[in-house]
């Protein structure tokens, strides 16, 4: 069941769950600070060092959400804020410019 846009959900839609890194190389990669890769799923963004457990999501629009989590990370845990678009064909996590686009891991 899809949420209707700009309605609130406690989880990030099944389409954005995944594996997203800069480049194909860099998903097999799996490490160190300079690739920049997350997985995303249903509660959970995981980052290298750093997660967050996703609290609330709101769609907004077909393709985008943003999301309220806490941010956890070595320093300790804070409240956090953020965003999620993704292509039309699912493949591509889109950034603020064409530079910071992810694509989508492949098993």
């Amino acid at each position: 069941m899809t949420t209707p846009v700009d309605q609130d959900a406690s989880a990030i839609p099944g389409k954005s769950w995944g594996e997203w890194a800069r480049t194909l190389g860099d998903c097999n990669s799996r490490g160190g600070r300079e690739q920049f890769w997350f997985t995303a799923s249903a509660r959970t963004i995981v980052y290298y060092e750093d997660s967050e457990e996703v609290q609330q999501v709101r769609e907004t629009g077909p393709n985008s959400l943003s999301y309220t989590s806490k941010f956890i990370s070595t320093d300790g845990e804070e409240p956090s804020t953020g965003m999620l678009r993704l292509s039309s064909d699912g493949k591509r996590m889109l950034g603020a410019d064409r530079s910071e686009d992810l694509v989508r891991c492949t098993k």
